[in-house]
């Protein structure tokens, strides 16, 4: 078994009801680059990245299961629907490979010569694997049954704008032909359009299949503020557009409740807004305010910290929220997205290591015959990329003297750390709802105002009003909730993640050396989940008690 830290938090509050105690266990670290690591749909097996290299590891244990060398650096890994093959798309080259995790002679090569790919993905029975050309020429959909392929013409997006029906049977394509938007509903079974349709967007920006399958929603650019839906055979169901629309309420995000009873949407007017799957009507509009007033029952929780005994009521250092933090906030974003493509340890700190111990674990029994760790076989160097030197971003930065940190309950009316919107600019910083995600019961909603980078809101699905209120130390980079549970877990770029439930809000130091989690994802499963780094990863469990 994969060896494991504890550590343990309590947020503390008066009121006993809101008091949650957690208990998390976690792995050692591991290197990866590229993508953050990806769970198999049944919670077996962890799919990583290192360089060319992919490693496939148990989702209990870490142990290494077997490791695959790929043309180029992976950009992409993907899981079949059967838990068995891995696609891993190496956009540079413009290849496509896909390995098996229980029959490791068998393997798959797509290449998309000269047109190149900048997006893979399966299909949901997973014999067909889809491409997209560079510059949208064209989606291909690879067979790999009978290695057939077959073109469908000049999507319009290539990683959104293409998805498939809750069953599998169709799949929709988002398509711009003389300037007007177009959808078009394809057979999965022969290939064949089955029909298409105007939209009336001025510039689509994406469409989703209802959970149930049976309405697609599509909604215009930030720049105008449209939401329709249709039937799968063109016939309009609803459309919504405010009175008081333009830039200032386009939408950003939209999102369907998995049980398919509410549709949600994220706008520039710093807005969620909660539509019914029965009436196509608006159920709620669920602002952000800068202060929390109402309802009585709501808690906000605070992250503060204490240095040497004394309380430190302000945010870190380099981390502000009025007009004069914008460029810093946005600069540092830029350069943690550019961190994902450093070579690995460049920057890292890391020194030199032979490849085989990029990814081993201490484990022999995990690699298979093939191994020069496992064979005896000399050592080689991966081969160095004549890729950019790129500095990393900067660490969190560090208080002087002994840090504790704790949540504390604000009283009500609770202000919130909020941002002037500013839309224009050199480095203008994104503005309104933009990130917003169901439980998966489809209870709770969580939501992240851009304008308030620090702070998760977690609302009632069922009351359609506000539950909690979570305002970190620094800007939340990811969250996501427990598939099987009502956890929702918060990811600030720190040596902290955080954890909602609705007992109440907690939050655990990682006992990792120089270990600051960015991302966060769940398994499958439940219960379990990847926090991941610059360049290295760990998992994280839940304890038993």
């Amino acid at each position: 078994r994969a060896e494991r830290w504890c550590g343990s938090a309590i947020a503390r509050e008066p009121a006993p009801t809101r008091t949650a105690k957690m208990s998390l266990d976690f792995s050692e670290t591991y290197k990866r680059t590229g993508p953050t690591p990806v769970f198999s749909p049944d919670g077996r097996f962890l799919a990583t990245a290192v360089e060319y290299r992919l490693v496939i590891r148990d989702a209990e244990t870490l142990t290494v299961c077997s490791i695959s060398s790929c043309l180029d650096r992976i950009h992409k890994i993907e899981w079949a629907p059967n838990s068995d093959h891995v696609l891993c798309a190496c956009y540079k080259r413009g290849v496509v490979q896909c390995f098996s995790v229980s029959d490791e002679k068998w393997t798959c090569l797509i290449d998309e010569g000269p047109a190149g790919c900048v997006h893979a993905r399966w299909s949901p029975n997973g014999t067909h694997i889809l491409t997209v050309a560079e510059f949208n020429v064209r989606c291909s959909v690879w067979s790999l049954l009978d290695k057939s392929c077959v073109y469908l013409r000049q999507p319009k997006f290539a990683d959104r704008g293409i998805e498939f029906s809750p069953n599998g049977k169709f799949i929709l394509v988002v398509e711009r032909r003389e300037c007007k938007d177009h959808v078009s509903v394809v057979s999965c079974s022969s290939w064949t359009t089955a029909a298409r349709f105007q939209v009336a967007t001025t510039d689509l920006a994406d469409a989703t299949w209802s959970p149930d399958g049976t309405a697609i929603a599509v909604w215009d650019a930030p720049t105008e503020h449209a939401l329709h839906v249709y039937r799968p055979d063109g016939t309009k169901l609803a459309s919504y557009e405010p009175s008081s629309g333009g830039a200032a309420a386009g939408v950003r995000v939209g999102a369907w409740c998995p049980r398919g009873g509410l549709l949600a949407t994220g706008s520039l007017d710093q807005r969620a807004r909660l539509f019914s799957h029965v009436s196509w009507r608006m159920l709620a509009e669920l602002s952000h305010p800068d202060a929390v007033v109402f309802p009585t029952t709501v808690a906000v929780y605070r992250e503060v910290e204490e240095v040497d005994g004394v309380l430190v009521d302000s945010p870190h250092p380099g981390v502000l929220l009025n007009d004069g933090g914008e460029d810093d906030d946005d600069d540092a974003e830029n350069d943690a997205g550019a961190a994902n493509d450093t070579a690995l340890g460049v920057g890292g700190g890391r020194g030199e290591s032979t490849w085989w111990e990029d990814v081993w674990d201490g484990h022999e029994e995990g690699f298979r015959a093939k191994h020069p760790a496992a064979t005896g076989a000399g050592s080689s160097r991966a081969p160095e990329r004549s890729e950019p030197s790129r500095d990393p971003p900067p660490r969190p930065p560090q208080r002087a003297g002994r840090v504790t940190a704790r949540y504390v309950v604000e009283p009500l009316p609770a202000s919130v750390p909020t941002r002037r919107p500013r839309l224009t600019g050199r480095s203008a910083p994104a503005v309104g709802v933009g990130a917003l995600a169901f439980s998966g019961d489809g209870r709770f909603l969580a939501t992240k105002n851009d304008c308030q980078p620090t702070t998760v809101w977690v609302w009632s699905a069922i009351s359609l009003e506000l539950c909690a209120c979570l305002q970190q130390l620094r800007p939340v980079t990811s969250f996501g909730w427990d598939p099987t549970a009502h956890r929702l877990a918060v990811a600030t770029g720190d040596s902290r993640v955080y954890v909602w439930t609705p007992e109440g809000a907690s939050f655990v130091e990682i006992p990792l050396p120089n270990f600051a989690a960015e991302e966060v994802a769940w398994s499958p499963a439940g219960g379990e989940f990847v926090l991941a780094d610059r360049d290295t990863f760990c998992c994280s469990f839940f304890g038993q008690d």
